[in-house]
């Protein structure tokens, strides 16, 4: 059997891609300086309401989550503790803590510190979600897919990561069957998503049904323009399939499209790596056949 071991990704090229990236890379640098002047300036304004009113708890659990956002742990810590001497007893204090301990890698205390916080608010989404995934990181993966579920099941907002991170732990608790149920599940509720029919694609390669998957890459196919590395992909998962003649058509007509990309996107170092891809994955068909034929 011929081991699938491509990972397909939309491959951006070229040299308007690097200068892409240079302007966008600019502005989250500049976006992650005024994020860290304005979380400052809020820090700066809480402080002078905390010097008025040092009983004001409100505004020292909103402070020392700032902290705690800011990078400033120590300082988090310090304002928890005071708010938790004025209110010990509260689901914001029981959530800001365990994200605290979530930055500091304490996970086995962060977990604690979900569950007080979830026995007074059940249907805390952050602090479902952040249990899960601190549940997933102590490897107790059942109770971990339980939150990402309950999660997933409350009306307010649900994002595609959360399907990932549910499908990945599905998977390596029950398997590629129950992953692929629920990132159908995440299709049927979000609509569409290359991330998430991407990932199916994954699994269904894993439990070794490759129709089904060239049924999913067939969608993505539909929907982009840019086609050259699922086309690789395709052939790769043709041949898995027994089906080398469709295989090396497919692989020919991605060199093809490699072949009518703009010069500089052609050479990129991403084209030019999947281009040694394909001419790889051409060259052992025909080894087969000559193979075949003696």
């Amino acid at each position: 059997m011929i081991r699938t071991t491509f990972n397909p990704q939309f491959l951006p090229t070229g040299a308007w891609f690097i200068a892409l990236v240079s302007v966008v890379f600019s502005f989250c640098l500049d976006s992650r300086v005024v994020a860290h002047e304005d979380l400052l300036a809020r820090i700066l304004s809480l402080t002078t309401q905390i010097t008025t009113n040092q009983h004001n708890a409100e505004a020292m659990l909103q402070r020392a989550d700032l902290y705690r956002l800011h990078g400033s742990f120590k300082e988090a810590k310090a304002d928890y503790a005071t708010a938790e001497k004025l209110v010990p007893i509260s689901a914001p204090l029981f959530l800001g803590q365990a994200q605290l301990q979530v930055e500091l890698g304490e996970h086995l205390a962060a977990r604690l510190l979900f569950d007080k916080a979830l026995r007074l608010s059940p249907t805390n989404k952050t602090a479902l979600l952040g249990r899960g995934r601190v549940l997933a990181r102590l490897g107790e993966r059942k109770a971990a897919i339980a939150d990402f579920t309950d999660s997933i099941a409350l009306p307010m907002g649900v994002q595609a990561e959360e399907f990932l991170e549910r499908a990945s732990l599905q998977a390596s608790e029950f398997g590629p069957d129950e992953a692929i149920k629920g990132l159908d599940e995440g299709l049927l509720r979000l609509g569409w998503m290359v991330t998430l029919q991407q990932a199916a694609l994954d699994y269904e390669m894993q439990r070794q049904k490759p129709e089904q998957a060239l049924a999913r890459l067939e969608t993505i196919l539909t929907r982009t323009s840019r086609k050259e590395a699922w086309l690789a992909r395709q052939g790769e998962i043709l041949l898995a399939a027994g089906k080398p003649n469709e295989a090396n058509e497919v692989l020919l007509l991605a060199l093809r499209t490699i072949e009518a990309l703009p010069p500089r996107s052609r050479t990129s170092p991403w084209m030019m790596r999947l281009r040694t891809q394909v001419e790889g994955l051409i060259s052992g068909i025909d080894i087969s056949k000559r193979t075949d034929k003696n």
